[in-house]
Order: C-alpha cells, then structure tokens, then sequence
C-alpha cells in the first residue's frame, strides 16, 4: 500500500508520522502547515494517485512531462479557486538539483561516486490559512534539517503560509548546496596539497579523471546559477500573485520586517549566489592544476629528452672517434692485403744459428702508396661531412624567410 511521510504541527511541534497516499490526496487539508515528503515513482507512475492530486490539489499536468522531469530547474505559481469553485487557492512550483559527490574518496586511487537529489517542491494553500507542502525525491538529510529547523523557530502560525513554506524549503536546500560545493572544495584542495607533496610526478597524474572532477564543478556552477533564478522567481512571482508588495520589501517607506520570510529568502538567494561565485573559483583553481599539472610532466619529459639527446651526442661523439680511427688505418691494411705486401723476414743464419730480423729495401713502396691514399681519404670523408652539414642548414627554414 502506498504511503507518505508527512511533517504536521501537533502541539505546537512537528512530528513526522505515516499516512496513506490515496486517503490523504482525497481529503482536503482543514488547518495548519503539513511538509509531504513522496518519490516521484509513486505519484508519477500511478495513474490514480497522479489524477488524484492534478484535480483535487490543482498540480499542473505539464510538470509529468519529460520535459519538466529532466530540466536543470523552474519555478511558477498561480492563483485560482479549489474544484468546488468556492475557495482561493494559491498555488506554487519549483524545482532544484544538487550534485553530491561523496567525501573521503582519496583523488588518485577511486572514482568519484555522487548522487544527484532531482527535488521538486509544490505548494498549496487556501485562503484560510490550510496549506501543504509537497516535498518530491528529497533525501533523508532534507527530510531530517527541515523537521530540525521547523521545531527550532518559532511556532506561531505563519501570516503568509506561502512564504513560510517556500522560506523553509529554500533554506533547506541552500544547506544542501553548501555541502555540495565544500565537498567539491575539499576534492580541489586534496589536489593542491598533493601538488606541494614530494614525488608528485612520479604518483602518476590521471589527468581525463581530474577533467570528470571539473565536469562536476562545471554541473555545480550551472545548478547553483539556476537555483538563484529560481528562488529570484519565487520572490517575484509572490508580488505578482499576491497583487501587492511584500510587507518587508521597505516599499512603503517602513524598515524591513525581520521576521517576514521574504527577508530571509532574499537572505538565501544572496548565499546562494555567493555559492556559485564560491564554485566558478573553484573550476578556475582545478583548471590551474589541470595545466600546471600538464607543463610539469612536460618539463619533465623535456629534461628527460635532453639527457637522452646529451648521451646520444656522446655516443655519436665515440663512434665518430672510432670511425676516424678505423678510417685512418683502412687504406694501409688495404694496400697491404691487396698486395701481398711483406717487407720483414726471419733469417736464420747457417754458421752461428742466430736469429734477426730483415726489412725488405723495398719498404718505402708501402709508404709512398699508403700516406697519400689515406691522406686522400681523410680529405674525401671531411668534405663528404663539411658538404653534408651545409646543405641541412639550407634545408632548416628561415623566419626571417617565413615573413611576419
């Protein structure tokens, strides 16, 4: 059997208490302020109790749609008369979204969870002063704040009971987005002080996980400038249903009242500004990260592409060592080898048997072929080098060339 959850005043309290969703919808409220907390599963997907509340309680059909369901905030109100066309009913409707990131997940080693609270509110109250508050997909946490602050104030009945349901609502929410946005500071902050940290670089910077943590600060920023507009909506659509300004606008001349909702609301909508001002800070500090982060592995990988080149120029520098070595010595194992050239013997003297050596008178044949061919070589490979080295500069481009 479906239910609702159900905040109602009972001596002089609030007290959360259970009821019947198809039995409340159909009775019509007779006195003081009630919070209904519903899912929208149970409302929007059952036809009757979805009837039920568009013809008794005047909700407008347009917010069943895809379109309302999905969109990132609205707000309206409307002034008309109960079904038996007897009684003035004043009517309002408004939507808020917060993304909530869960705290203590360590910024390298999880992924970011976060829930999103869709939360959509409508009021409805008569002329006698009857009203009621519904409260669609909120979590526990607004449930809980809202019974906490209503038994806190005071308990006088409200003289404008739109304004207080809408003053208690919006103050509750505004909670919500502090949280929201000092979760999503503390997750900047991990960031900052992981920066300062020794072995930075080497922790391993996952950088498309620190751009998903600025889409969720980018969908913040957007929720909050909305919610300002809407609260703003709520704060004029109440002068223009109402037919009159607001006691504590100051308009006639009179101090504000402290104690009017509408001043308090004025109060939220300045916080929830400053909440997104708070936000677009905070995309600008993770977008600093993002690209410090970035230079920094650069830097990195720069140093170590110079000390890769550095040892690579003194390998270079070896093997061209060797190379001319090699080259020196060429031309003379080639002479000789292509010669048969052996210009030293091991003579053995018959008389004595004394051993020594003899050098052929020929020796300097070797001398006069080999000197002036490796000479000759050498010439040939610094040329071939000297050649090589001016026509890779001709092919460097100029800027000087390339123009402005």
């Amino acid at each position: 059997m479906a239910s609702l959850v159900i905040l109602k005043q009972v001596d002089g309290r609030f007290e959360k208490t259970s009821v019947n969703a198809s039995t409340f919808l159909g009775t019509r409220p007779q006195q003081g302020v009630q919070f209904v907390f519903a899912k929208w599963d149970l409302l929007g997907k059952d036809n009757h109790l979805r009837d039920l509340i568009c013809s008794d309680w005047a909700y407008p059909p347009m917010l069943w749609t895809k379109t309302c369901r999905e969109a990132n905030g609205y707000a309206g109100s409307a002034r008309g008369l109960d079904k038996d066309q007897k009684t003035l009913v004043d009517t309002s409707w408004f939507q808020f979204l917060v993304k909530q990131l869960r705290a203590g997940a360590n910024t390298f080693q999880q992924e970011y969870v976060y829930e999103w609270y869709e939360m959509e509110f409508f009021m409805y109250v008569l002329s006698s002063g009857a009203s009621v508050a519904f409260c669609i997909d909120t979590p526990p946490a607004f449930q809980n704040g809202l019974l906490e602050a209503l038994n806190s104030g005071r308990n006088d009945p409200p003289k404008d009971a739109m304004a207080f349901l809408q003053c208690a609502v919006v103050a509750e929410v505004s909670r919500l987005y502090d949280v929201s946005v000092w979760t999503l500071r503390d997750k900047v902050r991990e960031l900052e002080k992981i920066r300062s940290a020794a072995r930075y670089l080497e922790s391993g910077l996952d950088f498309p996980r620190l751009h998903d943590l600025a889409r969720h600060i980018i969908h913040t920023c957007e929720v909050l400038s909305v919610a300002a507009d809407t609260v703003n909506t709520l704060l004029v659509d109440h002068r223009s249903s109402s037919g009159k300004a607001c006691e504590c606008a100051g308009a006639s001349g009179h101090s504000p009242n402290p104690n009017c909702p509408h001043t308090e609301m004025r109060f939220w909508l300045g916080l929830l500004q400053n909440f997104g001002r708070r936000a677009k800070s905070l995309n600008e500090r993770l977008s600093h990260e993002i690209t410090l982060g970035f230079n920094l592995v650069v830097q990195r990988d720069t140093r170590a592409t110079m000390e890769i080149s550095s040892a690579a120029r003194s390998d270079s520098a070896s093997m061209k060592t060797i190379a001319v070595v090699t080259l020196a010595f060429l031309p003379a194992t080639f002479v000789c080898t292509i010669f048969s050239m052996s210009f030293f013997t091991l003579n053995v003297d018959d008389a004595t048997g004394e051993k020594h050596w003899m050098m052929s008178d020929r020796f300097w044949i070797y001398w006069v072929i080999t000197v002036p061919l490796t000479v000759l070589t050498l010439i040939c490979w610094w040329y071939g080098q000297h050649r090589g080295d001016k026509q890779g500069k001709a092919r460097e481009p100029s800027w000087k060339s390339e123009g402005p």
